[in-house]
Formats: C-alpha cells, sequence, structure tokens
C-alpha cells in the first residue's frame, strides 16, 4: 500500500513539474510576442534619428553651396555636393532608404528620405514613381530575355526588395496596407493592355497600362491615360 502512495506521489510531482514547464514556456512565449513590436518600433526610432541627423548634414552642406554660388545649379551638382558633404558613404540615410532631392521655395534642394520622411503622402507619391520607373526598366530587360511577360518583376526600392506582381483587374486598394484586409507592407502590382479588365485600354497588346503602388500609410495608381491619382493624391 505505501508504495502505491509513493508511486502516485512521484507521478504527482511530475505532472505539476511537467504543468510548470509549460506554463513557463508560454509565458516565455507571450513575452516575446509582447517584445517584438516594441523592439521594432525603438529599432524604427533610432533609424530615423540616425537618418534625420544625416539628412540635417546632407541639407546643411547644400545650403552653404547654394551661397557660395548663389545658384542650386542641377540635381547633378547637388549630389555632387552631398558627395563631398558625405563622403565614403553609399548613401545618405544609413538604412538605405532612397533619398530624394526637391526644391524648396527658395530653389534649394532639400534631401528627402523615402523610408522616414513625416510628409507620409509625399513619400508614398516619391516612392510609387520611383517605383514605376525602375518597374518599366526591369520589365524591359526581362523581355529581352523572354517574349513572355513575366507574371512578376522584382525591383529595389529603399533598399529592400519590392514584387511588382502582374494582374488582370485592379487589387481592391484605396488606402494604406495597415488599413487594407489582405495586405501587409508594402506591394505593387501591374497589368497590361489587351489582359482582363485593361482589354479595352487604347495601346498595343502588352504594354504596360496600369501600375499601383501601397505601403502601409497610402496608396498610388497610376494608368496609362490618367496619369497619378488614389488616396496619396488627394
Amino acid at each position: 500500500m505505501n508504495r502505491i502512495v509513493e508511486i502516485f506521489r512521484r507521478r504527482s510531482r511530475g505532472g505539476v513539474n511537467r504543468l510548470i514547464v509549460i506554463l513557463l514556456a508560454l509565458i516565455a512565449v507571450m513575452l516575446v510576442i509582447i517584445a517584438i513590436p516594441k523592439w521594432e518600433e525603438f529599432r524604427y526610432r533610432s533609424e530615423k534619428t540616425a537618418c534625420v541627423q544625416a539628412l540635417k548634414s546632407a541639407r546643411d552642406g547644400l545650403i552653404i553651396d547654394y551661397f557660395d554660388n548663389w545658384q542650386a545649379g542641377s540635381v547633378e551638382d547637388a549630389r555632387e555636393t552631398l558627395d563631398a558633404v558625405l563622403p565614403m558613404r553609399p548613401g545618405i540615410c544609413p538604412s538605405g532608404g532612397t533619398v530624394y532631392l526637391i526644391r524648396d521655395e527658395n530653389g534649394i534642394f532639400e534631401p528627402f528620405c523615402g523610408l522616414h520622411a513625416d510628409d507620409t503622402k509625399r513619400r508614398t507619391r516619391l516612392n510609387a514613381s520611383r517605383a514605376l520607373d525602375l518597374f518599366t526598366e526591369a520589365l524591359k530587360e526581362a523581355l529581352k530575355r523572354s517574349e513572355e511577360e513575366p507574371e512578376s518583376v522584382t525591383v529595389e526600392l529603399n533598399s529592400r526588395e519590392l514584387e511588382v506582381v502582374r494582374v488582370l483587374e485592379a487589387p481592391n486598394i484605396h488606402r494604406g496596407t495597415a488599413t487594407t484586409n489582405g495586405y501587409k507592407g508594402v506591394v505593387a502590382f501591374y497589368g497590361l493592355a489587351g489582359e482582363g479588365e485593361f482589354s479595352d485600354v487604347k495601346a498595343k497588346a502588352g504594354t504596360p497600362c496600369f501600375f499601383l503602388y501601397a505601403d502601409e500609410d497610402h496608396c498610388a495608381t497610376w494608368r496609362l491615360n490618367d496619369g497619378w491619382t488614389g488616396e496619396a493624391y488627394m
């Protein structure tokens, strides 16, 4: 009898120990789930702070150059100035954001980061336009290798790969992906004249006639006959 009780106690202690281990594992998983978004937010803020400082140095250099010459010059001149201000750097943004040069009200070029700029609508518009240019060139290169239009084309924007997916109709995206079900992060799509919804477009079959770009905040749509529209332009 005593032996049976002892075995039962051992099994009970073993069951309790396993239960404790399981509970601790669940707690550890929950802590990781909670910590990841906090870490991502902290990393983004750190990267943005570094970017803002780099942009300030670049901006100061462009202003000094302007007053030295009393003219802003061309975009190429501005980039040469930035190469002198920030030597031995592959880019201005430490995180690899595409930096656009935009003239301010005085005609001086101002650097604008495609990853960290606070004006999210302008950021979406600039990135969308850049993505369309990159896609157009990439599609030409793809068609040199094959007569078939690719199902997707991958370009690099803000030092990140962006897959531009071929579609037969415009996706149901009218705002940023953060508030659009079924989409996440930065997405892009393209359509060709003569296919699906774009069969009535007055252009040679196979001509790119539709392009949609959306990030977490906004979306922008380009159509061959209408140019750019979308929520980022409102």
